[in-house]
This record gives structure tokens, sequence and C-alpha cells, in this order.
């Protein structure tokens, strides 16, 4: 009984130290980890899918930030088609590789499977690149558009407060 209390007092006090939600910085940009994939946070707007946040990302004519975005683009498509193709091809090629097949030998496919592994591989490193790509584009996006900068000029006319959003 001394024991089951012990163990039930250390989770219940390990649970008072987790936090149910990320907490999300103002007026930032954040790159969430969802289920589903690519998902950004802005002024308290979800985008979902690379057409609803490249518009952000195109709108400032940042070309590191648009070519980010692409590189991420690109990364993703054959990444997740490197990705498939190599599962497909791992799979069949253990399957010709165990079984009694006619048409192919069994070296053939485990030649079939060594390639399916690599392109697997492959795919996803390209996939985790095109993730990071988007996470380095979120950092720049916020050092250099998140804060609103404010700056006091002086002219032929007068001073003026110009406050840059």
């Amino acid at each position: 009984m001394l024991r089951f209390f012990l163990v039930f007092t250390a989770l219940l006090s390990l649970c008072s130290y987790v936090n149910a939600q990320q907490k999300l910085p103002e007026k930032q940009m954040t790159y969430l980890s969802t289920s589903k994939p690519n998902s950004i946070f802005y002024n308290d707007t979800l985008y979902n899918g690379s057409k609803a946040y490249g518009k952000l990302f195109c709108r400032t004519k940042d070309a590191q930030l648009i070519e980010l975005y692409k590189r991420h683009q690109s990364n993703k498509i054959i990444g997740s088609a490197m990705g498939t193709i190599g599962s497909l091809a791992l799979t069949l090629g253990v399957i010709y590789a165990s079984g009694n097949h006619n048409n192919i030998s069994r070296g053939a496919g485990w030649v079939m499977a060594g390639s399916g592994l690599a392109t697997a591989i492959i795919g996803g490193y390209l996939t985790t690149q095109a993730n990071t790509n988007l996470l380095v584009a979120t950092y720049l996006f916020n050092k250099r558009y998140a804060n609103p900068k404010a700056a006091i000029g002086i002219s032929g006319n007068g001073a003026s407060f110009v406050l840059k959003l």
C-alpha cells in the first residue's frame, strides 16, 4: 500500500509540470509540429499547407525567404515521392528475395530491396531538410518582420515619426 501511494504521489507531482498547450508568441510566425505537416500560426490564424502560408512569404518580397520557401517545396515533393517509391521497392524486393518466383531471381530481389531502402532513406532526408528550410524561413521572418520598428526622421519641413509594421 505504501508503494502504491509513493508511485501515485510521484506521478501526480510529475504531471503538475506538464503543460497542455504550447505557448505561442504574439505577433510572430510559429512553425507547428502537428499531425498535418506544414502548419504555421501567424497573427491568430492557422495556415495549413503551402498555398496558405506561401502568400505570407511572397508578400514580403524578400528573396531569401522566397528561396527558402521554394527549396522547402521542392524537397518536400521529391522527398515524399522518393519515400513512397523506396517503400514499395523495398517491400517488393523482400517479397521477391524470400519467395520462389520464376521470372525474378533472389539476387535481383535483394538488389531491389537494397535500392528501395536507400531510396526511402534519401526521401526521409529530403523531407527532413524541407521541414528545416521552413523552420529557418519562419525564424528569418520573425527576425526581420515580426517586431514593429519605429524611427524618427528629420526633413526640411520638420520632424516625422514612422512606425513600420
